[in-house]
């Protein structure tokens, strides 16, 4: 996903306390390091949706359903990470010369690269694959909207996700993208106790807007998941975890009151996500998953960032620093987009070596699925993104 605001070295790491600190650095001095715990952060943000795409759906293993229905809250965590990385990284440089130009010049080197090859691979996939998969993408509408970075507002327009799977992630980076070509602009004009206001109101209008869509427009639940003005709740939390952490300790909350924020945020995801799989809510689960649940799980997600950032020396953090946690969150963008059609290759090359044909949502794609994935987006990191990262600071402007 569009959140690696990375560098390819990774020697060491920096405590994310520290991570705002150092994007204030005058901008001839060394990049700043990854965050490890950010990364692992990260990392439980890209497995959920992972097998979110490849669980059982019937049969014995059908019990992991209620794991892989939640895999959806993992691209919440990731606006709500988002929006802290973008935020602490707007916030340290606004006073710079080239402030909007060099920010958007090297989000541009992040994310269009691997977004662009595999919108290329994705379509000729597609067309190779024979008239009908081709026909029934021109049906709903092409490819063009891909490139134009506007596949959301075409998904919430039909209200139907591209046929083709490959396709279906794209949606997300768009709601960041978009949120992201005015967002610096809005850093740059408004004062600090402003800025807090405005990301308090996108908090506040989110689930408002979702709400009013779904009582005055029919059918516009797929409109109130993928538009980024109704996501816009979740990048603004993440917001202003990266202004409560520029804060002088002094100001911010207690370590205490952190780890109780979290336990309570944890608890109110959890409880949200049984109450909508309990089948209490009946026809109205709907209704309730597209208004007031998401931010039922942003605001616990971000609660969680706020404890991980400013609470360092915890156990939590530890873990997150774990090596194998970490470079699942280096990958993660890889991840995300290359898993579907990862898995798709795999279970194809399978099915052509041993005969035996593995269902897409099934026991035994879940292995094959994530380790296609994996392979697919370490290949990736290593030979395509890392080299291009490393041109960012070619293509900054200094002075």
């Amino acid at each position: 996903m569009s959140l690696l605001e990375a560098k390819t070295e990774i020697s060491e790491y920096t405590p994310a306390a520290k991570l705002l600190e150092v994007t204030s650095a005058s901008p001839t001095t060394p990049p700043p390091k990854r965050v490890a715990e950010l990364d692992g952060l990260r990392a439980f943000a890209i497995l959920p949706v992972i097998l979110y795409h490849c669980y059982p759906r019937q049969g014995w293993f059908r019990w992991i359903g209620f794991a892989g229905e939640a895999g959806w809250i993992g691209v919440d965590l990731f606006f709500v990470l988002s929006g802290y990385l973008i935020t602490g990284i707007l916030l340290g440089t606004v006073d710079r010369p080239h402030y909007y130009r060099n920010f958007i010049t090297r989000r541009t080197l992040r994310i269009f690269p691997l977004y662009y090859l595999c919108l290329v691979l994705f379509t000729v996939a597609t067309k190779l694959s024979g008239p009908g998969p081709w026909e029934a993408m021109q049906d709903w509408g092409g490819v063009g909207w891909f490139v134009g970075y506007l596949g959301n507002i075409r998904v919430a327009w039909t209200g139907q996700y591209p046929p083709i799977f490959s396709f279906i992630p794209l949606w997300s980076l768009q709601v960041e993208e978009q949120f992201y070509l005015l967002y610096p602009l809005v850093i740059w004009l408004l004062a600090r106790h402003n800025l807090r206001r405005f990301l308090v109101g996108c908090v506040v209008a989110a689930p408002v807007l979702r709400i009013c869509l779904l009582l005055f427009v029919p059918d516009s639940g797929t409109a109130c998941h993928v538009l980024t003005p109704c996501r816009m709740d979740a990048l603004a939390l993440g917001g202003l975890v990266a202004i409560i952490a520029r804060l002088p300790s002094r100001l911010q909350p207690s370590y205490a009151k952190l780890r109780l924020a979290a336990a309570v945020g944890g608890a109110i995801a959890l409880g949200t996500y049984v109450f909508a799989q309990s089948g209490l809510l009946g026809t109205s689960k709907d209704f309730f998953m597209n208004s007031i649940a998401g931010s039922l799980i942003d605001i616990p997600c971000a609660a969680l960032l706020a404890f991980v950032v400013l609470g360092p020396s915890s156990t939590l953090v530890r873990v997150l620093r774990w090596r194998t946690l970490v470079y699942t969150g280096q990958i993660a963008y890889g991840l995300y987009l290359l898993h579907g059609p990862a898995s798709w290759l795999a279970r194809t090359l399978f099915r052509l070596i041993t005969g035996i044909e593995i269902p897409g949502h099934s026991a035994a794609a879940i292995p094959l699925t994530f380790l296609a994935s994996f392979v697919a987006a370490g290949l990736s990191w290593r030979y395509f993104e890392s080299p291009i990262l490393g041109l960012k600071d070619r293509f900054t402007i200094r002075g």
